[in-house]
């Protein structure tokens, strides 16, 4: 009966996914690592953003929403790739964080929810490095549910272009 015991919370504790926030191992690839996963049909995920093309150290705001739909957890990052399977470095950093629903993770390049509460939409605005250079996506693993765990990988934005 222990070991049955034993067993049950491991694969609860697995189920229950990170609902403080994505772990920072999560930073190279963007999965959540949420047992077990079921995922079908077309991300629902879009971003809103502010602007289309950044400059150095200029800021984007941005807002990850799906209409109609409510999520529990995200990760969001700015990066060279449209793939999160990517194992590039994230670029930028996110600022003024609302501290009511959002956290630093991967140092300061990617934000990450600090709840499981229901979300309708996420604000926050991005900060190009000095040094950012070339076609750039806000790319995103939502989470709707953690157990049975359904989520996405690859919410992208809209290419963001240098400004000439």
């Amino acid at each position: 009966m222990f070991l049955f015991s034993v067993v049950v919370a491991s694969f609860l504790s697995l189920g229950a996914g990170f609902p403080h926030g994505a772990p920072s191992i999560a930073c190279k690839g963007m999965v959540p690592g949420h047992l077990p996963t079921v995922t079908s049909g077309e991300n629902p995920f879009r971003f809103n953003l502010s602007s289309k093309a950044y400059k150095p150290e200029g800021t984007i705001q941005g807002t990850l929403y799906a209409p109609g739909q409510m999520f529990k957890g995200f990760l969001i990052e700015v990066g060279a790739e449209n793939d999160v399977s990517s194992e590039e470095t994230a670029v930028g950093e996110f600022i003024n964080l609302d501290a009511s629903i959002e956290k630093h993770v991967c140092g300061t390049a990617a934000v990450t929810h600090i709840n499981n509460n229901e979300k309708s939409s996420v604000s926050f605005t991005w900060k190009a490095s000095p040094d950012a250079k070339g076609t750039l996506y806000v790319r995103a693993t939502v989470v709707q549910q953690f157990f049975p765990s359904r989520y996405w990988l690859g919410a992208f934005s809209v290419p963001l272009n240098p400004s000439k």
